[in-house]
């Protein structure tokens, strides 16, 4: 069952108010009093909640269980997407969200077609919506459209470790992962890919290329998929991290 969202100040000694609209879907899912249902804060911790009393617009639960970082990788990975077409960009939004990635940052290249300030609204609510549904403790941000260089500026001098997809390079996710960063920043370009000043300037920031396979994906399809490569990558150096010297996996 999906996610509840709280507000953490409405907690209270030990118990929560939810907000009317979950008090909403608390009914609509037709759940009773004692029942215990999942919650979230949207900023990185899980609760489990025993449902006290259910009213028209309210309802009050006792917390059973906090989890901090529940389902949450310790490598936070920015999105930075090109902006693309139709609804595809909405998709990414959710289907990032899924994979886990920390927040979602719309883009716009030189090759780039959609043109404007973008949905960013609309992107949070579906953000929201997705992390509820996935059981994710933190709901991304998804930040507001900009450029391509004010983007790879602001991320460098974050010391973020900053990756892009080239598929005329040789190496592969792991020649070129950096192991002592933990905040990391994906770069997917448009549906005609970024031009080669655009490559230039991003390794200029400190970028390092990486070739995924050997198919072209479509846009929105690279920004999902590379994400949940880069995550996985992130989850693999984790637990190799972990392992003491001498002994094997």
């Amino acid at each position: 069952m999906p996610a509840f969202l709280i507000d953490p100040r409405r907690i209270q000694d030990g118990r929560l108010e939810f907000s009317a609209e979950e008090a909403h879907h608390i009914r609509v899912r037709r759940l009773r009093e004692g029942e215990v249902v999942d919650a979230i804060d949207g900023a990185g911790t899980a609760f489990r909640v025993r449902l006290l009393s259910l009213a028209a617009d309210v309802a009050v639960g006792q917390i059973e269980e906090t989890t901090p970082g529940a389902l949450e990788s310790r490598h936070e990975l920015h999105l930075v997407a090109a902006l693309i077409k139709g609804q595809r960009f909405d998709t990414v939004v959710e289907k990032a969200t899924e994979v886990g990635v920390h927040t979602i940052q719309p883009m716009v290249t030189r090759r780039t077609v959609v043109k404007g300030a973008g949905k960013p609204e609309r992107w949070q609510r579906i953000a929201t919506a997705a992390a509820k549904q996935c059981g994710r403790s933190r709901i991304p941000d998804v930040a507001q459209v900009a450029d391509l260089d004010q983007i790879a500026i602001q991320c460098a001098a974050e010391g973020m470790a900053l990756l892009v997809a080239d598929p005329t390079v040789p190496g592969s996710i792991e020649d070129v992962w950096e192991a002592d960063k933990t905040g990391i920043a994906l770069f997917v370009g448009p549906e005609g890919g970024f031009d080669a000043d655009e490559i230039a300037f991003l390794k200029d920031q400190g970028a390092r290329s990486f070739v995924w396979g050997e198919r072209i994906l479509r846009a929105d399809t690279a920004a999902i998929v590379l994400s949940a490569l880069v995550l996985d990558q992130a989850r693999r150096h984790s637990v190799q991290s972990t392992i003491p010297q001498g002994v094997s996996e």
